[in-house]
């Protein structure tokens, strides 16, 4: 394996490491997926020597962290795209140690079908998880405040689900508080919206689904 090949290799594997770091920042609560994504990438550098494995995992690694990109864009897993295409170009980056013609043809094709696969078929409300509401706070120094943090795991009485605080992109404290799919006799979105905003620094509160918030 050549020098080449395995710096294109570690190229994918570093963008793909930075996409999981940047979704510590910006949206922990999928900081999890980001990262198990990030792993997958990781795979072909333990198979440095096994060249022709190598080459093989970087395609089907790549293929399938493409495919996964773009049928999980709508949580921002469209931000591995360059990973994957760098470990493509890794596969193919040494004339001498390429994966071989059905490997080749397969991976891909793959890929695309589970792509056309997946946008074929119609949403169902169903299978998406529940709807959430974010709340935009005044400031970080609501982390330090006794009051904010007891009243926001209080917000677990009116039916809350999660409740976390985090720092997103471009300065913005968000609270974002999970609700159940069906809300227990005595409680209701409402009231859970309402006791939201009571919260000491709550400046805004926006419902969200899957696809969207408003």
């Amino acid at each position: 394996m050549s020098a080449r090949q395995w710096g294109w290799a570690v190229a994918g594997v570093v963008a793909a490491g930075i996409v999981a770091a940047l979704a510590f920042v910006i949206a922990p609560y999928l900081a999890g997926l980001f990262l198990a994504s990030a792993v997958v990438a990781a795979v072909p550098l333990a198979m440095r020597q096994w060249p022709k494995g190598f080459a093989t995992a970087c395609l089907v690694v790549g293929a399938g962290l493409l495919a996964w990109a773009l049928i999980g864009a709508v949580v921002g897993m469209f931000l591995f795209i360059p990973a994957a295409l760098l470990l493509f170009v890794a596969a193919f980056a040494d004339g001498r140690n390429r994966p071989r013609v059905w490997p080749a043809v397969a991976a891909p094709l793959a890929a695309a079908a589970a792509v056309v696969l997946c946008y074929s078929q119609p949403p169902d409300p169903a299978n998406e998880p529940p709807p959430y509401f974010e709340a935009t706070l005044d400031s970080g120094s609501r982390y330090r405040d006794p009051e904010f943090k007891e009243r926001k795991e209080l917000l677990r009485d009116f039916g809350a689900t999660r409740v976390e605080v985090g720092e997103y992109g471009g300065g913005r404290f968000l609270l974002t508080v999970g609700m159940p799919d069906t809300f227990p006799d005595g409680q209701s979105q409402e009231g859970l919206q309402e006791k939201i905003q009571q919260v000491p620094g709550v400046v805004a509160v926006r419902f969200c689904t899957f696809h969207t918030c408003n």
